[in-house]
């Protein structure tokens, strides 16, 4: 990322700040004119995945696009964390240092993730001429639930991954409308109904008997919302839900050619192997292997 921008000669160097233990260099470069869009991407951010919609004067389709293992990587990190209070709750001094070690690979590596996604998506918007869509996201209201899962909650970085693909839109042109998420994934977007009731992963409208999985459902009122509130939007975009009944979810871009790749990591688990009986190096990776999932 550093080359790459070096390297261009539509970025120049600003000022240069050194304090203990970094240098921060500052980059200028012009931010690019926003288009007017043709198609809109309209996503709702959940902790797996944005899901929602890819809309224009065409066919709609639905779309969704995976975080890379971003909450795996917090989990394999947490656990981590959590052994080492057990095993240095002694030694107050060596716990502090090996926490933050591993705070900072959990940052680094989660923020990985979110730049290749982030970049992805701003790629495949500037191509479409198109306008991205997002939640206003706050989580008022998280409390009250099972400690374990308020923890999960704090810690997703729905914060980060909306602060990436806004600072890479406008560096690219590509506009973003930020819309109230409100109801969004209990509001039928053919009728307009809303449910009160708790919704399961699937929502069903109980008045026109829509059916959508939830988070995609989400993503198609987020559009919806966007559609009423700006009138260049609207004129770009023809968008129906109810072409959309029995559209299959396909991903946004396609992952295998993403020049970019994270790295895995494994889940954490320790298995006993038995090194009398096994090769240290062949034990090692085939632990590797089988607690690996997919990133």
């Amino acid at each position: 990322m550093n080359r790459s921008i070096l390297g261009d000669p539509a970025w120049s160097l600003g000022s240069l700040t050194i304090v203990p233990g970094k240098a921060i260099v500052v980059v200028r470069t012009e931010t690019a004119t926003e288009y007017e869009p043709e198609s809109a991407i309209a996503l709702d951010t959940n902790e797996d995945s944005l899901d929602g919609v890819l809309a224009d004067k065409g066919n709609p389709r639905l779309v969704s696009i995976r975080l890379d293992g971003v909450r795996r990587a917090q989990a394999t990190h947490f656990r981590r964390r959590r052994r080492l209070s057990l095993q240095k709750a002694d030694d107050l001094r060596v716990r502090r240092r090996l926490l933050a070690r591993e705070g900072r690979r959990e940052r680094n590596r989660v923020r990985q993730r979110l730049h290749v996604t982030s970049k992805s998506l701003v790629e495949v918007a500037l191509a479409k001429h198109a306008v991205i869509v997002l939640e206003a996201l706050t989580l008022h209201g998280a409390g009250g639930r099972h400690r374990r899962t308020n923890r999960r909650l704090s810690s997703w970085p729905r914060r980060e991954i909306h602060r990436q693909i806004e600072y890479k839109a406008a560096l690219a042109g590509v506009p973003v409308i930020k819309v109230n998420p409100a109801w969004t994934s209990k509001t039928c977007p053919v009728c307009g109904a809303r449910r009160r009731d708790r919704v399961g992963k699937v929502f069903v409208c109980e008045m026109c008997d829509w059916e959508m999985d939830r988070q995609i459902n989400a993503g198609l009122n987020i559009l919806k919302t966007a559609l009423a509130s700006n009138e260049a939007l609207a004129r770009a975009v023809r968008f129906q839900p109810g072409a959309l009944r029995h559209e299959v979810v396909s991903p946004l871009y396609d992952r295998s050619a993403l020049p970019i790749s994270v790295r895995e990591e494994p889940s954490g688990v320790e298995l006993n192997v038995n090194t009398s009986q096994q090769n240290p190096a062949t034990s090692s990776l085939s632990t590797l292997e089988d607690a690996r999932g997919e990133i």
